[in-house]
């Protein structure tokens, strides 16, 4: 057998041995962090709590409330779900009373978290409110405290005759000094109170003889606010009608509470107009009477509509420029204005200035304009483009006196007319033939001969202040102008 050269042999001792590749061990894989933590809140405050939140300590914000709409009882638990994946968190509670409790937990290790020492008792006292007016607020701190703390109602009020058991929470005081606030804003303060041995606080004086006395509204228009009060102007105190509206022709009874007899009463109707009547003695008088007659009304402001569009108007609104809704259809009776119609209608307003808003039929479209000086626009012609135009009564002809077969009476005293009538001489008065509207000053109708009246008759116009003024042998036909003073 033939042996390699030496060459050979060296050349072979060169060549690397080639090892086989042994696969690396797989690396790993990193740990999925959680999306969201759970902790279980346990309330021991002493407090309903209300709300509650959770964030890293040092962050800009807490984030939402974790409570949502739910509140958790004193001695009831709340498992709370956190977003994100950190475990040193700080809670923020927010109780029922306004006060906040803050605590700062590492949940991955204790996913409980308290608030409040259970071994604090709870503190509490019993709220009545012996007043006609509801108690708004409750406040209730240490003597020599900076302030009189948190009004521990939040939410909630005491009515009139009611009671309502406030809680303070755990502590270990027993003395407060105890503040009640009522709507009108009047306070009543208890100083120095030990709620250990008195839990019970009575507001006003439950021997305090009860008033009653019938509202009657006489008047034509409804009511809706009334007060009562024995220190007007100063405090009124709270609306007796509440959220009610008392019709016109409509009663209530007003019911009160206080040693005094002689107390000052107000009606607000629903056009703003107030009427007060003072001293009055409520241990005598069991029906008041409220008419308006006290009350100035504000002037009717009146204005033609005359229909150019293609379309009927079934509803028109007047309505004051800072009131927030468009008040009734002035259009009353009337079904709708047609094409080519005309119809005067008005609104008591105190400014000139209104808004106004027509309806078409069926409700297939509306139009409106706003600003509209009514003092000085007796005409507005409804027509395309009407609420952009310069001039509102364009293509309407100027009027240029009484209609035929009637006169014009002109307010010029310094009061409304309230009251008109019109009769033969020598003949009953008759009917008011302004029924429940007034001519205001400045203002004019134009009046034809009621019905069984002839052209010839006697005026008699009754002034707001009482004042009377009679026009006698009256042509009513003449179509001129007759001037009230």
């Amino acid at each position: 057998m033939r042996l390699p050269s030496l060459a050979m042999a060296t050349c072979l001792a060169l060549v690397p041995l080639v090892a086989v590749a042994q696969p690396a061990p797989r690396a790993a894989a990193p740990q999925a962090q959680p999306r969201e933590r759970e902790a279980t809140i346990s309330n021991q405050s002493g407090q309903t709590l209300r709300e509650l939140y959770a964030a890293p300590p040092g962050a800009a914000d807490f984030g939402p409330d974790l409570l949502g709409a739910e509140t958790v009882p004193d001695r009831g638990n709340f498992r709370a779900r956190i977003a994100g994946a950190a475990c040193e968190l700080e809670f923020r509670a927010v109780y029922q009373d306004g006060t906040e409790g803050r605590r700062r937990q590492n949940i991955c290790q204790n996913r409980r978290v308290q608030f409040g020492d259970p071994s604090v008792p709870v503190r509490e006292m019993t709220v009545r409110n012996e007043t006609d007016g509801i108690l708004l607020q409750i406040f209730a701190a240490p003597p020599n405290a900076p302030g009189r703390g948190p009004d521990r109602l939040g939410e909630n009020i005491i009515p009139a005759d009611r009671e309502s058991r406030v809680r303070l929470g755990r502590t270990r005081d027993c003395v407060f000094d105890v503040t009640a606030v009522f709507e009108d804003g009047e306070e009543e303060m208890r100083p120095a109170v030990n709620l250990c041995r008195q839990p019970r606080l009575t507001f006003g004086d439950p021997n305090a003889p009860r008033r009653e006395a019938r509202i009657n509204n006489t008047g034509d228009r409804a009511m809706r606010e009334f007060y009562a009060s024995t220190r007007a102007p100063l405090i009124w105190g709270p609306d007796r009608l509440a959220s009610d509206l008392l019709p016109a022709g409509g009663e209530f009874t007003l019911r009160l509470r206080g040693a005094a007899c002689l107390w000052d009463l107000r009606a607000v109707y629903e056009d703003e107009a107030e009427e007060v009547k003072q001293g009055v003695d409520l241990c005598r008088q069991r029906d008041v009477v409220f008419d308006g007659s006290g009350a100035p009304r504000p002037p009717d402001r009146r204005v033609t509509l005359v229909n150019r569009h293609e379309a009927a108007v079934q509803e028109v609104y007047i309505s004051g420029a800072a009131e927030e809704d468009w008040g009734p259809d002035r259009m009353g009776d009337d079904a709708s204005l047609p094409r080519g119609g005309r119809i005067e209608v008005g609104a008591r307003l105190r400014d000139c200035e209104a808004d106004l808003r027509i309806v078409f039929e069926e409700r297939r479209a509306a139009e409106e304009r706003a600003s509209i000086n009514l003092c000085e626009t007796p005409v507005i012609v409804l027509r395309p483009g009407w609420t952009l135009t310069d001039r509102l009564d364009a293509g309407e002809p100027p009027e240029t006196g009484p209609r035929p077969g009637s006169v014009r009476l002109r307010n010029g005293a310094d009061v409304p007319v309230a009251e008109l009538y019109a009769y033969p001489a020598g003949q009953d008065r008759g009917p008011d033939r302004l029924g429940r509207t007034v001519l205001g000053v400045g203002e004019a109708l134009d009046f034809a001969p009621p019905d069984g009246t002839g052209c010839q008759a006697d005026l008699l116009a009754i002034f707001r202040d009482g004042r009377e003024v009679v026009l006698t042998g009256q042509d009513l036909c003449a179509g001129e102008e007759l001037v009230l003073r």
